[in-house]
């Protein structure tokens, strides 16, 4: 019993320093007008047949290009990224999430330099409205007259998803389309994501990561009678999540050790009681009590 009673005291105690981590859904009243869309991918279409705009439900364009890097690379898969597939849904720990909640930025290249390459890879970061919007990537002439418009069988949105995040950049934390990789063998191909955003909020001993999680729907289809690209849409949830770690008041600590010792104490004495009723009952009153019969004096 002393044992156990050690034991229970000890998991008391170590649930008191660790703590416990709290799940909690509010209705996500900041004014914040915009924030960042982070972006890191790869087409395998070459940079100069390649745009990129952001359309939102304010009918605001922007023109991503100009805020974004364009670098020609060769096209290459790593062995480990998700091709045509979804990856494992993970819960990340608030220990490992505060860990690896390490801002940083994209590094920004005055030139561009994509001459003569297969692929296009696609970096960094730019401003949006925080409403619905979309952002797409499609060959220049197509949905719209430009005269720079490419021949089809030059088209390929054939892509790899290094990261695409939403607020601050934070390179190491997991995001559902991180390391995916989407084939087509067709040169006119419409790839769509659906996007529902839920700002979350981490806390762990006055450490702090200000984010944003999402969750994806990914279709796609031959485009024989729609734009060719790649279009991610997205929409902002009108909650918001906080996940932090608390611990219970001392005087709460204090209150249930002696809980569990008046526990311990109320059952010792209830299966004495037991196992003394069961005693009588197997050998009888008499030897049961054998030895308890106050001893005669001399004079008695």
């Amino acid at each position: 019993m002393l044992i156990f009673l050690v034991f229970l005291m000890w998991v008391e105690v170590g649930g008191y320093i660790d703590g416990f981590v709290d799940h909690q859904f509010t209705v996500d009243n900041e004014t914040q007008a915009e924030l960042r869309i982070n972006v890191d991918l790869i087409v395998a279409t070459p940079c100069n047949y390649i745009n990129t705009n952001v359309r939102d439900a304010t009918a605001d364009l922007l023109m991503a290009a100009e805020k974004l890097s364009y670098e020609g690379v060769g096209f290459f898969v790593p062995p480990w990224y998700v091709v045509n597939g979804r990856r494992p849904v993970r819960t990340t720990e608030l220990d490992e999430i505060v860990q690896r909640g390490m801002p940083a930025e994209f590094i920004q290249r005055e030139q561009q330099a994509f001459e003569g390459q297969p692929a296009c890879h696609i970096f960094g970061s730019f401003p949006v409205n925080k409403v619905k919007g979309e952002f797409h990537i499609t060959a220049k002439g197509y949905g719209y007259h430009d005269r720079r418009r490419p021949p089809p069988e030059a088209l390929n949105f054939t892509h790899i998803t290094n990261e695409f995040s939403f607020g601050d950049f934070y390179p190491y934390l997991d995001n559902p389309l991180d390391e995916t990789v989407r084939v087509t063998n067709e040169h006119l191909h419409t790839y769509q994501y659906e996007l529902n955003v839920v700002p979350t909020y981490y806390r762990k001993l006055g450490m702090e990561v200000d984010t944003y999680q999402f969750s994806a729907l990914n279709f796609d289809k031959s485009a024989t009678r729609q734009v060719p690209g790649i279009f991610f849409r997205y929409d902002f949830e009108p909650i918001k999540l906080l996940i932090e770690e608390k611990r219970i008041s001392f005087i709460q600590f204090v209150l249930r050790l002696t809980t569990i010792c008046g526990g311990l104490i109320v059952i010792s004495s209830w299966l004495y009681q037991t196992f003394d009723r069961l005693l009588v009952i197997a050998i009888g009153k008499k030897k049961a009590s054998r030895g308890e019969e106050r001893p005669h004096g001399l004079l008695e």
